[in-house]
């Protein structure tokens, strides 16, 4: 799982710089840019506070976070077929 790359595809989506989020979270940009890159990993509260900016529930970061190596291998083809349609609409905010 790589919550980093999903705040990241996140907060692009949302056309927000890592400033601008760190900013709406009480964080430093470098803590951001951090967390993005993996080089540290969110706390509950961190994830929280993101997911507020986002104006997100926490569980569509979890989603967002699922990567296909944390799949199953025999599930796999569900994954690719569900899983980007699924992040877009949550993700977008878009009705499906």
């Amino acid at each position: 799982m790589d919550i980093g790359k999903a705040i990241k595809v996140i907060r692009q989506k949302q056309d927000m710089t890592q400033g601008q989020l760190a900013e709406r979270c009480n964080m430093s940009t470098n803590a951001i840019c951090d967390l993005e890159t993996g080089k540290s990993w969110p706390s509950r509260g961190t994830v929280e506070r993101l997911c507020q900016a986002f104006g997100i529930p926490v569980s569509y970061i979890m989603v967002a976070s699922i990567e296909e190596s944390d799949i199953p291998e025999g599930k796999r083809v569900l994954y690719r077929a569900l899983l980007e349609p699924l992040r877009n609409i949550l993700l977008d905010n878009k009705e499906p």
